[in-house]
């Protein structure tokens, strides 16, 4: 299970992001594990172009160019 998406930023800049979760999860723990992450890459990657976070059941990554097909 996963979602990507792209989001404008300032001028002609773009952010592109995926994240992931493995289908043990339930529905209820998807949400947890992804907060989780979330604020994981906050900590280590705020104000970077780019980054990523893999937990054991799930994981997030940002960047600055296209890295998917979505």
């Amino acid at each position: 299970m996963y979602a990507a998406g792209v989001v404008d930023l300032e001028g002609s800049k773009k952010l592109y992001g995926l994240v992931q979760c493995t289908r043990d999860l339930s529905s209820g723990n998807y949400k947890t594990c992804l907060d989780n992450v979330i604020s994981d890459l906050r900590s280590c990657c705020d104000g970077r172009e780019g980054g990523s976070v893999v937990g054991g059941s799930c994981s997030i990554r940002y960047k600055t160019y296209p890295f998917v097909n979505a």
